[in-house]
Order: C-alpha cells, then structure tokens, then sequence
C-alpha cells in the first residue's frame, strides 16, 4: 500500500513537526509505503501551488491514499486529487471554538470531500458532532527512554536547589498562553521556582528536560491530544495542565498530574504549587502502555484505516 504524507512544511523550511515525522516513520515500520509531502509557505499563493504540486505528485506514484494533516491540508488534498483514484484521510489536529466558521466548513468537508477523518480526542469528535474514529498520536518509547533525574538535571545544566518548571512550545505561539505560565509561576512567589521553556530542540533533547525537570507546565487554550503531555507521561514527569483536549482523560488517576480551567490563573499557581511540594515521578509511562499510545500500535490502528477504505 503507497501513501502519501500531507503537512505544513513550515517548521524549518521544507520539514514537518516532530510528531507528524514520528508517525510517518512508525507507519514505515508497519510495512507501508511512504512519500512525505510538505506544504511550504504561507497564504492562498503557497497553497494554490502545493495543490498543482501535489497533482502532479499523484499522478506519477498513484498512491492508494493521502493523508493530510490538519484540515487545510485536507482542502489542498481533495483539490488536488480531483478526478484521480485515491482515497483521502485527514486527521484534524485541534479542537474548535464552539459553531465557529473553520468548524462549518470541516463538517462540509467530512462529509463530502475526505473518505475518512480522524480526531485526536473525543472532546474534538463531540465539538463537530460527527461520529469519527478517534486516534491520538503515539509516542515512541524507545525515544522517550527514562534517563537518571540527576543525571539529566547535570546534563540541562539546572542549579542544584532549584524548582524547573518546563513549558514546551514556542512562546510567540498565542494559542499556547505563556503569559499564563508566567503568571502562574510568579504568583508562587518563590525565586527557587524557574519556569523554564523548551522549544527548538531534538527529541534528544527534550526526554533530557523532561526527564530533568520537577514538572512539565501546559497553558494552552485550545488542543486535540496533546504529545507533550504523552512524551511527558512516558518520562514519568509531573504534570500540571489546562483542561483541554484529551488531557484530562489521559491523565486521569495518576498521583502527581493536575488538571487546572483554562484561565484560571489562581488555581494553576495552587496546581503547580501542590505538584512541587509532592516532588517525586508519576507512572505515567505505565499508563501510555495500558492505553495502547505507543507509535506501533497507534500506526496499526491508522493502517486499518488505510485498508477499510
């Protein structure tokens, strides 16, 4: 079975997210074949060029299906597949502000431009009303290995009798609300509690903070399945977080994660105020397993995906 890979390629110019090469890969390892195709560049120019691209893609490999990733991908997808034989699949990444626009046009277009769509949560799946297969992306524990806390902490260069709270993501990203994580933090008003962000870096690198850290800090407004809080998991990190997403379910019942209401910045300093005093590691990494969020068998759930259609 061929597939081709749809994403943003804006990352670095001409690479997809981390996450998006993560599944790519483990979807190799299941025996498919693959060819990636980043979307590079902003705006309707890049867009109306990736679709005449992708066209002429499609045409020379014949894939048996596309899978894009997020729903403007899905668009350059279906435009670029018109009159050809191939089968459309588009995982939708986030969630949705409620009845907003972007979520009329994704309903139109599951049910009448992709042949299958995948959510990353429930809580996205009952957002747009439509009964969709919901498949959270995978983490590779393999990668994500447990490394020594002080050994990691020697090798994050973190001072001995500090606090580290890590926040992973660019901090320009809004949608991502680090000005509630600094809120948050200052609110302790505690100078050995360092909020420390983590963003550019390998996936080497970042098991190194996480495994380092005394927890791992999410204030976004808005997610599908978060992989932070999966990769987090799988490094027995602490966890402290927004309501959003998948989080809440996924973290359900671990001794060390607390769950804050987007906003809220008093509950989120008292949240991550408890996780500290509690010190320690969760059993996160036991919970990935139990649910099945491994990259392989996430991959082998997209895969009967590929082969019902």
């Amino acid at each position: 079975m061929k597939i081709i890979f749809v994403a943003s390629g804006n990352k670095n110019v001409g690479t997809v997210s981390a996450f998006v090469r993560s599944q790519y890969e483990s979807l190799q390892r299941e025996g498919l074949e693959m060819i990636l195709f980043p979307v590079c560049g902003h705006g309707w120019k890049a867009y109306t060029r990736a679709i005449w691209q992708l066209r002429a893609l499609i045409r020379k490999e014949h894939p048996d299906v596309i899978h894009a990733h997020y729903s403007v991908c899905g668009i350059v997808a279906f435009l670029a597949s018109i009159g050809l034989k191939t089968r459309i699949v588009v995982s939708i990444l986030g969630s949705f502000p409620s009845e907003s626009f972007k979520l009329r046009w994704v309903r139109f277009c599951i049910r009448h431009c992709w042949n299958a769509t995948i959510v990353k949560s429930q809580r996205t799946a009952d957002q747009i009303g439509i009964k969709l297969p919901v498949v959270p992306n995978g983490v590779n524990l393999e990668q994500f290995d447990i490394i020594n806390q002080q050994e990691a902490r020697k090798k994050c260069n973190f001072e001995e009798g500090k606090k580290y709270v890590i926040w992973c993501s660019d901090p320009k990203r809004t949608e991502k609300r680090f000005i509630w994580a600094q809120e948050a933090v200052k609110n302790l008003h505690n100078s050995n509690v360092i909020l420390y962000p983590v963003y550019n870096k390998s996936h080497d690198d970042v098991v190194k903070y996480m495994c380092a850290a005394d927890l791992l800090l999410l204030t976004s407004v808005c997610e599908g399945s978060p992989n932070v809080i999966k990769e987090a998991m799988a490094c027995n990190c602490p966890i402290v977080s927004t309501d959003v997403g998948d989080v809440r379910w996924v973290t359900e019942g671990i001794d060390g994660t607390y769950i804050a209401p987007c906003g809220n910045i008093e509950l989120l300093s008292k949240c991550i105020d408890k996780a500290l005093a509690k010190g320690g590691r969760t059993d996160g990494r036991k919970r990935i397993i139990e649910y099945g969020l491994t990259t392989k068998t996430i991959a082998k759930k997209i895969k009967s995906i590929y082969e019902s259609l």
